[in-house]
């Protein structure tokens, strides 16, 4: 294998690692935020889609507790749903680093090198 072929292996992995140190660092970053429609309430989660916080408005007394219980639950799905789209784009990201980073086999002569 020449000095070439292996530069360009090499060359080659520290893209993918440099790729996938900045998508580690991005979903370590992930959250979702969310308002219900009315702004009564605020719900954010992390990147796994767990609650980190929830926000009721003032005043809520009066309200009929199933409605606030479904409104609450709604908030928290669509801020948990938000996560999840930035962990797939995240994770879309990757994918297309490491594909363009990906120029082929190495070849040597005729024949293609495994990696």
């Amino acid at each position: 294998m020449s000095e070439r072929m292996v530069e360009a292996i090499v060359d080659r992995a520290h893209v993918g690692l440099d790729a996938l140190e900045r998508t580690v660092e991005r979903l370590g970053a992930v959250r979702g935020t969310a308002s219900s429609p009315d702004g009564r309430v605020t719900a954010r989660v992390d990147g796994s889609g767990a609650l980190e916080g929830l926000e009721l408005a003032e005043p809520i007394g009066g309200t009929d507790p199933r409605e606030l219980a479904a409104v609450i639950l709604a908030t928290v799905h669509e801020a948990a749903r938000r996560a999840a789209v930035a962990r797939v784009s995240a994770m879309d990201d990757l994918r297309a680093a490491l594909a363009a980073s990906d120029c082929g086999p190495v070849t040597a002569g005729d024949r293609a090198v495994t990696q």
